[in-house]
């Protein structure tokens, strides 16, 4: 069972810091964080950019934390799909949650 959990933890962890950010981005919307002025940038920049880096430090530390001796899976099939996922997840990451930086909300 726990090689189970190794396969799918990254995707897993992914689909949550994903859902995350943008939830995030709903709820600084609807409470108007666009137009709170924070150092030269918004409370909404703010809080997204900093998401965003959370979410990829999160998804990064799963990559580490299955390339460790503590949790790596003794099977070297399940270790090296496991891994490969966790890469997998840290690219889809970041290329899912980019827009939250790169593109205007709040419409």
């Amino acid at each position: 069972m726990k090689d189970v959990v190794r396969i799918v933890i990254a995707m897993l962890v992914w689909l949550a810091v994903f859902s995350a950010l943008y939830g995030l981005e709903g709820v600084g919307c609807a409470a108007g964080w666009q137009h709170i002025q924070v150092t030269g940038a918004t409370l909404f920049q703010a809080a997204m950019t900093l998401a965003f880096f959370v979410a990829l430090l999160i998804l990064a530390a799963v990559l580490v934390g299955l390339r460790s001796p503590l949790f790596r899976s003794d099977s070297p099939f399940v270790a090296h799909i496991s891994i490969i996922l966790a890469v997998a997840a840290l690219f889809a990451g970041a290329w899912t949650l980019f827009p939250a930086l790169a593109l205007s909300h709040c419409a």
